[in-house]
């Protein structure tokens, strides 16, 4: 592969410069020789070129084999190296990846366990409050409880008939709350009329 890489950019330099080459031909070759040569200086290629033609010439044509086998050789290693990069990258960002399930999964854990306490508060404070509600529905039971009692009491005692030795005192008493539609109470007589103030 080599020896027809350098053949070729030795052709495109006897074609410029040979005499019957016209300008536009010439300038065609140069560039021709700079793409095949790749950069390389003149007398590296005749130096590498004069090399191989000796081996070649020395072990009867089996060093163009070996050649071409180091050079496919070496086409594979570069293969490989671009492969191991991109695997590299894959490898990379896959990492990457795997650390911002790590980072989310630990801020999830960490609200899970904030929830968890706000939640056990929450049990705890209702419990407090499911306790009071209790004491003082009791309280409130009790108190209605009794109120009934009073009321039904009060109920029993107005239905009973008012005797007359009462009715001069809820007279007096309906004077003293001055209840609307009701007279006032006629002051009571003297128990001693004799006696003068």
């Amino acid at each position: 592969m080599e020896r027809n890489r350098w053949e070729t950019a030795l052709r495109c330099l006897e074609i410029a410069v040979h005499p019957n080459t016209s300008d536009k031909e010439i300038v065609a070759a140069v560039n021709g020789f700079r793409r095949t040569a790749g950069g390389t200086p003149l007398t590296r290629l005749y130096r590498e070129f004069a090399e191989l033609e000796a081996i070649g010439a020395g072990r009867g044509g089996k060093a163009w084999h070996l050649l071409d086998r180091l050079d496919q050789l070496h086409q594979e290693n570069r293969r490989l190296q671009r492969r191991i990069a991109e695997a590299e990258t894959e490898r990379a960002a896959a990492l990457r990846q795997l650390q911002d399930v790590e980072r989310r999964n630990r801020e999830a854990v960490d609200a899970l366990l904030a929830a968890e306490q706000r939640a056990e508060t929450a049990d705890r404070q209702l419990a407090e409050f499911r306790g009071a509600y209790g004491r003082i529905s009791g309280g409130l039971q009790t108190e209605n409880r009794d109120l009934r009692r009073a009321l039904d009491e009060a109920r029993r005692n107005l239905a009973q008939p008012i005797h007359a030795p009462i009715a001069p005192f809820r007279d007096a008493l309906d004077a003293a709350l001055q209840r609307p539609g009701r007279q006032a109470a006629q002051a009571v007589p003297a128990a001693n009329p004799s006696w003068t103030a």
